[in-house]
């Protein structure tokens, strides 16, 4: 018997945050009240994603960075 897919919603709220004495864009994605990974902005062509308060990735846009989130929240949920 195969499994249903069932739709899941993604918040992603953003918000400005001093991080160095840097101003940055940090959009956090939760999954009803669970937050599942945050994006950094670093650049116009740099996102670092941070998921559990470690540095996974660094990807060129942020739909790749929100991607994969979702995936790895996929892979270990």
């Amino acid at each position: 018997m195969s499994k249903k897919n069932k739709d899941i919603e993604v918040k992603i709220e953003e918000a400005e945050k001093k991080i160095n004495g840097e101003t940055i864009t940090v959009s956090t994605l939760t999954i009803g009240k669970k937050e599942i990974g945050q994006v950094l902005a670093q650049d116009t062509k740099k996102f670092a994603v941070v998921i559990d308060g470690r540095n996974e990735a660094t990807v060129k846009t942020l739909d790749e960075a929100i991607e994969y989130i979702i995936r790895q929240w996929n892979l270990n949920d």
